[in-house]
Parts: structure tokens; C-alpha cells; sequence
């Protein structure tokens, strides 16, 4: 059977410290930690999605984020059914059946000021920021992992 594919984008945004590192948030339902991203609708292009979600999740709009040219990078999954919670090891179904493939495209950025603040959306419950080293170690899926990393080496960060 031929699925549909739904567009995701977003902006891996880190902060050039001595120790650069990765804003992660944390999704309310789920409690699972990521980059920013949302859905494209009809029409929009990548890198104004990445940009408006970023800022509608994260409070962060573009002139607080300088986009690195040259890294671009996407992977595509299929939603799984049920989830479980890293903190409780409760089960819950997220949705009743698949219904569309996700694609995701991810940019990179730097935060312009280290010390902005970062004004999370309702939907999610926390935020973090992370040496590449550490959310590569935590991140739950290789999706994820592969994007840090991929990150980590465009920076050439040993």
C-alpha cells in the first residue's frame, strides 16, 4: 500500500560555548527530548517551516539564529503505535493505525546570543541544552542520533 508522507522541518540550534551545545525540548506527551520541528503546509518551503516552527516552539525567531549554510540533513520514519514513557514505563497509544510516513528535514544553526531566553509552546514540558557527546549518549532514537552527530562532525568538533 502506497502511504502518505507528512513534511517535517526544523533548526537543531546550538549555542557556541566553550563546550558548544544542542537545544533539546521536551514533549509533553511523550517526554521524549528533540529539536525543534513542525509540519509544512501546502506550499511552504523547508527553511521557512524550520524557521516558524523554531520560533512558535521555542520563542527564537530568525534574527536570533544564524543558519549555517551547507548543512541540511533528513531522515524519514514511520510513526510507531504505542509509546512508552522513559519515567514511568507507561504504555499509550499515540495513534490507532499509520496513517503517513514523516519526513524530516533538520537545519543547523547557531544562537547569536548564548544567553537568550528560550519561551517554550505548550506542548512542550521542559528544555535542555546538551554537549553533542551527551545528547548522542541519551538520544532514544538513531534518527536522532545520527543528526547530532552529523551536526558534530560539520562543526568539526572532536
Amino acid at each position: 500500500m502506497n502511504y502518505p508522507e507528512v513534511r517535517k522541518q526544523g533548526i537543531l540550534v546550538y549555542r557556541a560555548l566553550p563546550e558548544p551545545q544542542i537545544l533539546l525540548l521536551q514533549r509533553s506527551k511523550t517526554q521524549e527530548w528533540a529539536p525543534p520541528q513542525g509540519q509544512a503546509e501546502r506550499g511552504e518551503r523547508n527553511m521557512e517551516i524550520a524557521f516558524l516552527e523554531t520560533e512558535i516552539e521555542t520563542g527564537l525567531n530568525p534574527g536570533d539564529i544564524e543558519l549555517l549554510r551547507g548543512f541540511r540533513t533528513e531522515f524519514r520514519y514511520k510513526p510507531i503505535k504505542h509509546y512508552v514513557l522513559m519515567s514511568t514505563g507507561e504504555t499509550f497509544k499515540l495513534n490507532e493505525g499509520f496513517v503517513a510516513w514523516r519526513r524530516v528535514v533538520y537545519f543547523l544553526g547557531r544562537l547569536r546570543n548564548p544567553e537568550k531566553e528560550v519561551k517554550l509552546s505548550a506542548k512542550y514540558s521542559g528544555f535542555k541544552w546538551l554537549g553533542f557527546e551527551e545528547a548522542i549518549e541519551t538520544a532514544i532514537f538513531d534518527d536522532y542520533k545520527d543528526l547530532y552527530t552529523k551536526a558534530k562532525d560539520f562543526l568539526k568538533l572532536s
